[in-house]
C-alpha cells in the first residue's frame, strides 16, 4: 500500500507542476496565466503536495503510523480545497476567499481568461464557471492519493 500511495501522491504533485506550467491547449490554457500567477501558484502548491510524500517517507522510515496520518490528512485537505475551489463555484455558486488571491480578478474572470477555453464537459448551471477536464483529472488524483494515504496509515 505505501508504493501506492507514494506513486499516487506523487504522480498528482508531477500533474500539477506540469498542468501548470507547459501548454497541453486544448486540455489548459497556461498561455493566459501571467508568468507571476504560474510561478506563485507552483511554490505555494507543489512543496504543500510534495509534503504527505515526506511523511509517508518518514513514517516508513520510523516505522511508525503517525506522520502517515499527517500525510493522509494533508492529503485529505488538499483534496478538499480543491474541490472546494472549484466545485462549490460551480454547484452552488459560491467562491471560496482565497479562489483569487492577489490576482485582482473575480473567480468569474479569472476563469474566463485562464479557463473557459479548454476542455469542459459539464453541462452549465446559469453563468457559473465549471471546473475543466484539467482539474478534474487532477482531483481524482488527488482524491484517489488521499484515499490510498489513508489505507496505508491505517495499515500500519
Amino acid at each position: 500500500m505505501f508504493a501506492a500511495a507514494l506513486t499516487l501522491v506523487l504522480l498528482a504533485v508531477v500533474y500539477f507542476v506540469l498542468t501548470t506550467l507547459v501548454d497541453l491547449a486544448p486540455l489548459n490554457n497556461v498561455t493566459a496565466a501571467t508568468r507571476h500567477e504560474k510561478t506563485i501558484e507552483v511554490t505555494v502548491n507543489a512543496p504543500v503536495m510534495t509534503l504527505p510524500a515526506v511523511l509517508m517517507l518518514a513514517a516508513a522510515a520510523m516505522h511508525t503510523p503517525i506522520p502517515a496520518y499527517a500525510a493522509a490528512g494533508l492529503e485529505i485537505l488538499i483534496v478538499v480545497g480543491g474541490l472546494a475551489l472549484w466545485w462549490l463555484p460551480y454547484l452552488a455558486g459560491v467562491t471560496v476567499p482565497w479562489a483569487t488571491a492577489g490576482t485582482g480578478e473575480t473567480w468569474a474572470q479569472l476563469h474566463a481568461r485562464t479557463y473557459a477555453k479548454t476542455i469542459i464537459v459539464l453541462p452549465l448551471i446559469g453563468d457559473r464557471p465549471r471546473p475543466n477536464l484539467e482539474h478534474m483529472i487532477l482531483h481524482a488524483l488527488l482524491l484517489a492519493a488521499a484515499t490510498v494515504t489513508l489505507v496505508y496509515a491505517l495499515s500500519i
